[in-house]
């Protein structure tokens, strides 16, 4: 089963639709604003109305074919900007200046649900009624919530899924941002088993429960809040709470991908206000920065930085140095990995697991069997 190709008519790709995706952070679309947007090879127009509910319609007029998202918003309706024709939010054909009345209510354009929920708005892209949108509750709780700026890589989105149960992987790929892991000295057995919602990866090391993931189906990569799991605070590292996490990978194409993380820190009142802020100045920072961690993942893969010097740079925000760690790694592997080559060990067990059930789940989609109903628990302990 090739789950590497997402585009439309596509087995994963009709697979990977049949789920809400994360399409933008929220943020980033203002009321009155038009954005294009590309996922699983397809290209849409997100807007949101004056009043700010978020809609997604199809990329193009139904008239002359120009791209929507260089109209603008008027209410809660998008007007093409090539001859004027006018859209609500169900892609319903409004208004043609110029054009006879009843004109209009005979053109439309496709349009897809859309929901907002953690700081992103997430689209349902498939045929039929979308599924109930799922909930993470230990996101809804008080604290921050603090949404990141999207990661878009170079490469496919399974090189980034692959990662998600890779424990191992910190020990070595992470040894400059991460103190006294340079070495495999408490690197346990990888455990993997399939739950309710996907798959749970722990590493038991003695004395400690040791790392534990856990992987929704079919896209989506948690860490628990534990006591243990630092913030990423070095600005403020006496600052106590705990940190949960969740990772959202999305294909743009099938040699792009984009990455929605996204924390919750158990801190409330002034010292969650605090930590937002100092999060929201290191994250200007990063943006005003001359090289970008992905810029600077392209100067390491070509030999012109190391990550040495990514360290040296860039001392006050350990997220940019993990960041740059995994996209040389994962980006590293070319646009789309070479799985026919590749050789598994027991560090593996993980990617296995989900590789199969993956492969599982796709056989069944594509021979109409009843596929697993994925569900989540109220909450997921470490």
């Amino acid at each position: 089963m090739d789950f590497v190709r997402t585009g439309p008519g596509t087995l994963t790709g009709r697979y990977l639709r049949t789920f809400w995706q994360p399409i933008f952070r929220a943020e980033d679309v203002p009321a009155g604003r038009a954005v294009p947007v590309q996922i699983m090879s397809e290209h849409f127009t997100l807007y949101r109305g004056n009043a700010g509910l978020p809609h997604l319609v199809a990329f193009r007029c139904a008239h002359r074919g120009t791209q929507l998202s260089v109209g603008w918003v008027e209410d809660d309706c998008i007007r093409c900007r090539y001859h004027g024709w006018m859209y609500d939010g169900d892609g319903q054909c409004v208004e043609q200046p110029g054009e006879d009345s009843s004109f209009a209510s005979k053109v439309r354009i496709r349009s897809y649900p859309v929901q907002e929920y953690l700081g992103l708005i997430f689209a349902y892209l498939g045929e039929g009624e979308p599924p109930p949108l799922p909930r993470y509750p230990d996101f809804e709780d008080p604290g921050v919530l603090d949404v990141y700026p999207p990661e878009y890589w170079p490469c496919n989105y399974f090189n980034r899924l692959d990662n998600a149960p890779d424990l191992g992987h910190v020990h070595f790929a992470h040894k400059d941002s991460r103190e006294a892991a340079t070495t495999a000295t408490g690197i346990g057995a990888i455990l993997a088993e399939e739950t309710d919602y996907g798959v749970k990866t722990s590493m038991p090391l003695q004395g400690s429960a040791g790392p534990t993931v856990h992987f929704h189906m079919p896209n989506i990569n948690q860490f628990v809040s534990r006591s243990d799991l630092r913030l990423r605070d070095p600005l403020n590292p006496s600052a106590k709470g705990t940190m949960a996490r969740l990772l959202i990978r999305v294909p743009v194409d099938d040699e792009h991908c984009v990455s929605f993380p996204l924390d919750h820190v158990s801190l409330t009142g002034e010292a969650g206000e605090q930590y937002l802020a100092r999060r929201r100045g290191m994250e200007a920072a990063q943006l005003a920065a001359t090289l970008s961690p992905e810029a600077m993942g392209e100067q390491i893969l070509a030999s012109k930085m190391s990550l040495s010097d990514v360290r040296e740079r860039d001392t006050a925000n350990l997220k940019t140095l993990t960041s740059v760690e995994d996209y040389v790694v994962q980006c590293g592997q070319g646009a789309i990995a070479d799985h026919e080559g590749e050789r598994f060990g027991r560090m593996d067990a993980g990617l296995v697991l989900i590789r199969s059930i993956w492969q599982r789940e796709l056989r069944a989609f594509a021979e109409g069997r009843p596929l697993k109903q994925w569900s989540r628990t109220e909450r997921l302990e470490p």
